[in-house]
């Protein structure tokens, strides 16, 4: 009972580990858009839904993307100072009965954006790709200032272990620009 033993508990150990650990976060194409009086941002995720989320619509369970968009100043000496937050999301349900998928957006927890369609790509294509959303003035900013707009998305349900303690973003994206006035 002693070093073998000691390695098959390290072994048994470091398998739950690697069994229980989230899968490491997609990544968010973002770009960001400054025009008009104001600063948006575009971005997709394409490879967000496999076949498994396919699978999961189509039982007929509501699939939620939950999207945190910041815009941020960084700071050499402190945290990056928030000059504009906004929560995004995205839903579809299935009717199993008439073949249609139903997809929602809300923003800040208002409907924005609803349709319906009975393919599968259209319903995948709406869920992952926003255009230009407004997220600021360009007041706001400062001229020739360096600025980060970070996407971060979390899906409903969670397709990870459950009592993972430290659960993380299922994705994200971050682009820099240079606000010139």
């Amino acid at each position: 009972m002693t070093s073998g033993w000691l390695q098959r508990m390290a072994a048994c150990g470091a398998a739950a580990v690697v069994l229980v650990a989230p899968p490491a976060p997609a990544e968010i194409r973002v770009t960001p858009v400054v025009a008009n009086g104001r600063v948006a941002v575009s971005f997709s995720l394409p490879t967000a839904l496999g076949p498994d989320v396919r699978e999961l619509v189509e039982s007929g369970l509501l699939m939620t993307l939950a999207f945190t968009v910041d815009l941020k100043a960084p700071s050499a000496l402190w945290f990056d100072r928030t000059i504009a937050h906004v929560d995004l999301s995205s839903s579809v349900k299935y009717d199993n009965l008439t073949g249609v998928h139903h997809v929602s957006r809300m923003r800040d927890g208002h409907v924005t954006w609803s349709e319906r369609t009975s393919r599968y790509a259209d319903a995948q294509a709406w869920l992952t790709t926003f255009e230009r959303v407004v997220i600021a003035e360009d007041s706001q900013l400062q001229p020739n200032g360096e600025y980060d707009i970070q996407v971060r998305m979390r899906s409903r349900p969670r397709r990870t272990f459950p009592l993972w303690p430290w659960t993380s973003d299922d994705a994200g994206g971050r682009a820099t620009f240079t606000f010139i006035r």
